[in-house]
């Protein structure tokens, strides 16, 4: 767990920083480009990484299982990078030929929101780069080499985004270069990412085709296949309510939309910086059959994640009035999906790493079972609540899969491996946000945006502090004050 700390940690620091680059983006970018153009590169970004999850046909989720059986330094893991290309490879040709089949379907679908299906074409390239980053990385993790992964898609990327803007703002570029622009920033994260793993000498393009049949194949394919759907079924959740506003809405209301939720998402830092480093430990913990130590991580996730959920879940209810001060007009009409979608993140946050636990276990295909459960529900609320509600209605929808997966998941657990996350200090984190949000609700409205955020802030940052100096619920924040001496 001590490695799981140091680089979460780590990962953590960047991702804030990226963090603060996104907080960034989102006040520069509504006035510099459109709530369409943000909602096309939205709808570009989230259709691609719908295609790209089925491209390497669940390679991603094998590495994770199966690589400690696989990992071996000296012959540079049995060519396992080739193998993983190639993969991906044969998967992306086959998926975007089926996806091309049908591209007629999509430029129907989405006849609302013209200017997406005219990109349809460079989605298929663009599904292509993002499966292969999401497999590298995951091979990355699987390393326990994470911190570079992580400044690359949390400030590399941003960075470059954020200069992409501006320069679209400034007419230097008309929108098809901006489109591709968008899609050239992530291959060149792809390429940055494989001189990374050829630098920690995890390259081979020799398959130890030999090693690779002695495993037990059949089970690694059926493994994988489930894995593949049960990945797609996972980001449809989280990508289904930007597609659907695309097709009940328009893209316009995708940016608006799209930016309220890129705020929550400051809230799911800890949770991906996490979840990078604890896969592969929880997957070495399964396999070496030590229930106790995925008990334990199972349960420092969720106390750790909650925590720093809790309190950037405060800190933002603070200062949303600040934040959409600085926005546009149009983009207010947002504001109820954010305290909704907040809510889902941070009950997202609360369960921990569920979904490693019950995957990377031998009963793996229950995660399958509950996901296609819940992106039938999460299509069928979608439909239900976004004609009727607007972007509101696919935030409910959203708080729905979210809530219900992994109510569903936290049951699982605790009855199939008698494991669950909650311990007194979830119940600390849990009356720590209810004074804070108390207080901030109790604010005059009166207020000035300003005042209203540095007392709610205040505030919930001493409620916080005091709180987790009395019961050391983050042993890594008292370190933190004894070093300025603020506690002994």
């Amino acid at each position: 767990m001590g490695e799981i700390k140091k680089q979460s940690i780590s990962n953590t620091i960047l991702s804030y920083s990226g963090a603060a680059l996104g907080f960034l983006i989102i006040y520069i970018q509504p006035h510099l480009i459109s709530s369409s153009d943000i909602g096309l590169l939205r709808l570009l970004y989230s259709f691609s990484w719908m295609a790209a999850v089925i491209m390497p046909f669940g390679i991603g989720s094998v590495t994770l299982r199966f690589f400690p059986k696989i990992k071996n330094e000296e012959n540079t893991h049995n060519g396992f990078f080739a193998l993983i290309l190639m993969i991906a490879s044969i998967g992306a040709f086959i998926i975007a030929g089926i996806l091309y089949l049908n591209k007629s379907f999509f430029i129907g679908y989405y006849v609302k929101s013209p200017d997406f299906p005219v990109y349809f074409n460079e989605t298929m390239v663009f599904a292509y780069v993002l499966s292969l980053i999401s497999v590298y990385s995951i091979y990355a993790s699987s390393l326990l080499k994470t911190t570079f992964t992580v400044f690359l898609t949390d400030i590399f990327v941003r960075i470059l985004q954020l200069c992409l803007v501006v320069v679209y703002h400034f007419n230097f570029i008309n929108k098809h270069a901006l489109v591709l622009a968008y899609i050239g920033i992530f291959l060149l994260q792809l390429l940055l990412l494989i001189g990374y793993l050829f630098k920690i000498k995890a390259i081979s393009f020799k398959i130890n085709w030999p090693f690779y049949r002695t495993l037990n194949l059949r089970e690694i394919l059926f493994f994988g296949l489930l894995m593949m759907f049960t990945a797609f079924a996972s980001l449809g959740i989280k990508f289904i309510d930007q597609l659907m506003i695309g097709h009940f809405l328009n893209e316009k209301l995708v940016g608006v939309y799209a930016t309220c939720a890129m705020m929550c998402a400051i809230m799911e830092i800890p949770f991906n910086s996490l979840e990078r480093i604890a896969q592969p430990k929880i997957a070495h913990a399964w396999n070496i059959k030590d229930f106790s130590e995925v008990e334990k991580i199972y349960e420092m996730s969720s106390r750790y994640m909650f925590f720093a959920g809790a309190l950037l879940f405060s800190l933002l209810w603070a200062s949303i009035d600040l934040i959409f001060m600085f926005l546009p007009q149009e983009y207010h009409a947002g504001k109820m999906a954010f305290y909704i979608i907040s809510f889902s993140s941070l009950f997202n946050l609360l369960t921990g790493v569920n979904s490693a636990v019950i995957m990377l276990s031998h009963k793996y295909f229950v995660a399958s079972i509950l996901l296609f459960v819940l992106i039938v529900v999460s299509v069928i609320a979608n439909y239900t609540l976004i004609e009727p509600f607007g972007i509101s209605g696919a935030a409910i929808a959203t708080l729905i899969a979210i809530g219900s997966f992994n109510l569903l998941k936290y049951i699982y657990i605790l009855i199939r491996f008698k494991m669950q996350p909650f311990s007194k200090h979830t119940l600390y984190i849990f009356i720590c946000v209810l004074l804070s949000v108390s207080v901030i609700y109790l604010i005059p409205q009166s207020f000035h945006p300003v005042l209203k955020a540095i007392f709610g802030c205040g505030f919930t940052v001493i409620v916080f502090s005091l709180m987790n100096m009395k019961f050391e619920t983050i042993e890594e924040v008292n370190k933190v004050f004894r070093r300025f001496k603020l506690i002994k």
